[in-house]
């Protein structure tokens, strides 16, 4: 899928919609390929960074958009080079909403090294792990692998049917019933092999985390992925904590960009070669993060959304890159923006590094 193709086509992508009574809450992963724009360069080295060239452009891009709440991190080689924050602490932790994706790519590709499994492993394979946590994928889904999965190539939809589950479920949205939806509802089996963003996926790959483990996902995934990384801070956590694998995680900009900068180092072999990995080169998405190939190496991205049409509860955002020299960017905010609002923002600092 070329650059110029997917730049037509982009649009917003709505990962879940949940009512609440009144309250309707809708947690998007805008998938990176709507934002790279067309400045995507073939070679990147890695330059001295002005930090107040960032910083300026984005608030810029506040005042441009009204943001009142927002912090920013700027990072490489393992270090924070800035980190600035306007009515939001850069240090203190947020919703990240779907940029918790990037962290169960990472958990479960840790897991898969030391298993008996890997990304090309089937849910029929894999249907002992399930079988502990009392999930039984549907006939139709046994030949479904890991990496088609991770990759947004299940077949499974943006928004998924419930059926009969939606007369007792009391959450919808929650990482064990989005899984068991996925799996057994045959109006969600849709034809593999096509791009489409949906949180179902991550959520069975958050179930499949807490199968492998025996731990919930946010204390494994903490122990092995963001300790390690020094995201000491992060955690599943607060009004999404239910989301989990696909969108539970809060963090502050400075822990997700350590994430970052230690999980999608460019020296990593899934930086070096993403498709030995769960990546996909049609859909330039895998292991939670759209990832772009270029002469110079791998360019990894991805976005959040959670937004509430109750106004006493917050609307968020977030969005991260990490550059095939490693530069990190990490920007969170409270508010609710459509695609070209991110887009703005994700060319504005590029542009400015």
């Amino acid at each position: 899928m070329g650059l110029r193709k997917i730049l037509a086509s982009a649009s917003l992508i709505t990962g879940l919609t949940l009512v609440v009574g009144a309250v309707v809450v809708a947690l998007d992963g805008m998938p990176a390929n709507a934002l790279v724009g067309t400045k995507l360069q073939g070679a990147q080295a890695a330059t001295p960074i002005n930090t107040a060239k960032v910083e300026t452009a984005w608030r810029d891009w506040m005042a441009q958009t009204g943001v009142k709440q927002s912090s920013l991190a700027i990072g490489r080689d393992g270090t924070i080079l800035h980190s600035v924050g306007q009515r939001r602490a850069p240090d203190t932790a947020y919703a990240m909403a779907s940029l918790s994706k990037a962290v169960t790519g990472m958990c479960i590709n840790q897991l898969l090294t030391n298993s008996p499994y890997s990304w090309d492993s089937t849910l029929a394979d894999l249907a002992p792990e399930f079988a502990k946590m009392n999930f039984t994928p549907a006939a139709q889904m046994t030949g479904l692998t890991l990496s088609q999965i991770a990759t947004h190539t299940s077949g499974l939809p943006t928004t998924l049917n419930y059926g009969k589950m939606s007369t007792r479920a009391r959450n919808l949205s929650s990482q064990p019933t989005m899984t068991r939806a996925a799996l057994k509802e045959p109006s969600n089996f849709g034809p593999r092999g096509r791009y489409t963003y949906s949180n179902a996926n991550y959520a069975i790959l958050g179930s499949l985390i807490e199968a492998m483990t025996g731990a919930s996902y946010g204390d494994h995934c903490k122990a092995h992925i963001m300790v390690p990384a020094g995201a000491t801070q992060a955690m599943v956590s607060g009004r999404m904590f239910y989301a989990a694998g696909y969108g539970g995680w809060s963090a502050s900009v400075e822990d997700y960009a350590r994430f970052a900068m230690h999980w999608f180092d460019p020296a990593q072999p899934w930086m070096t070669t993403p498709e030995s990995f769960g990546y996909d080169r049609g859909a330039q998405y895998g292991m939670g993060v759209s990832a772009y190939q270029t002469r110079a190496g791998t360019f990894v991205s991805h976005t959040g959304k959670w937004t509430h049409t109750d106004p006493r509860k917050p609307n968020i955002g977030s969005l991260f890159f990490v550059r095939s020299d490693g530069t990190t960017v990490v920007a969170s905010w409270d508010g609710s923006l459509d695609a070209s609002r991110y887009e703005h923002l994700h060319q504005a600092l590029r542009d400015a590094l």
